[in-house]
């Protein structure tokens, strides 16, 4: 399973494979809703597209926000077998 981090201003972003083609996007512990695929969480994140609006309230405030994976940190964690 894959995880994909962003540390924010306001916490920690987490997209989070709940299996083998669907991810959730979660932060500091609090899930935000399912996805598709961990790319368009990420966009998500960066277009300030939420729904939690202690983060979607920045909108237009800040920079550099990464919607490209390739800027999150990614952690591949081993299924148990």
């Amino acid at each position: 399973m894959k995880l994909y981090i962003y540390n924010s201003e306001i916490g920690r972003f987490e997209i989070r494979q709940s299996d083998h083609r669907k991810y959730d996007l979660w932060i500091n512990e609090e899930m935000l809703g399912p996805y598709e695929s961990a790319e368009r969480a990420a966009e998500d994140v960066a277009n300030f597209e939420t729904d939690y609006v202690a983060w979607d309230k920045f909108k237009n405030e800040l920079e550099n926000v990464p919607s490209d994976l390739s800027k999150w940190t990614e952690i591949k964690e081993e299924s148990p077998e």
